[in-house]
């Protein structure tokens, strides 16, 4: 998007700039409210924990790794060389949403599907794939990969971009229940929260005139060059 700072534009002025994205995030939203009104989160996790393939087993634990922090910390790492404020978006979204998902898990302290049905039928997993016990409410690789994909939607501009974008974000958040690790209420909450406080963040930094300076715009290569350049 990378205007000039408005102190006057409201946050839902901002929102209006990523139209398909959350059209199609809010779709997501009102089907999972839809399901989960009918059946409850126990039935929706054993119904998806009935769908197993060997090759989905396969590609969903590649998928799902796309949403954990190293994916986001690589692609800023790449930014640094081509510019600061990006790499600085993808970052400060990432931590942002990330602390909000954690304080959220502590308040609500909602168990694991592993744990959740360990005294039930055993539900399929995957062999020596491990199943995380911690709190499951709401999922973090969901959150990390919508503020990625919403943080990427900023950086790229281009509206037909945002669909594709938000394909894979939910591609990643669903692996989490076919991998057993989530429930689909930590999908839904994941979702909200990675795309709405990461676009929160981004607003709160357009605004402010120093994320317009051209020394935020400079890139690690530019950095280089003026160093090697000799004293006169």
């Amino acid at each position: 998007m990378n205007t000039l700072p408005s102190e006057k534009q409201s946050y839902l002025a901002f929102l209006k700039q990523f139209p398909l994205f959350i059209l199609l995030l809010l779709c997501f939203q009102a089907i999972g409210v839809l399901y989960s009104l009918i059946y409850s989160q126990a039935e929706l996790f054993l119904w998806v924990n009935r769908l197993h393939h060997d090759m989905a087993d396969e590609v969903f634990m590649v998928i799902t790794d796309l949403g954990d922090w190293p994916v986001t910390l690589a692609i800023a790492i790449v930014f640094l060389f081509i510019n600061w404020r990006n790499s600085l978006l993808l970052i400060a979204t990432m931590l942002y949403t990330g602390f909000f998902t954690q304080l959220i898990k502590m308040v609500v302290k909602h168990p694991r599907p592993a744990i959740y049905f360990e005294h039930s039928d055993p539900i399929y997993t995957i062999k020596d794939y491990v199943l995380e016990n911690s709190l499951s409410f709401p999922s973090g690789h969901t959150t990390c990969v919508f503020s990625l994909a919403i943080t990427l939607s900023y950086i790229f501009v281009k509206q037909r971009r945002q669909p594709w974008l938000f394909l894979f974000a939910l591609m990643v958040a669903l692996s989490r229940v076919y991998l057993s690790q989530h429930f689909f209420k930590d999908l839904l909450a994941g979702s909200l929260i990675g795309t709405f406080f990461a676009l929160h963040l981004i607003w709160l930094f357009e605004r402010s005139k120093w994320f317009h300076t051209e020394s935020i715009n400079s890139n690690l290569l530019d950095f280089l060059k003026k160093g090697k350049k000799p004293v006169s």
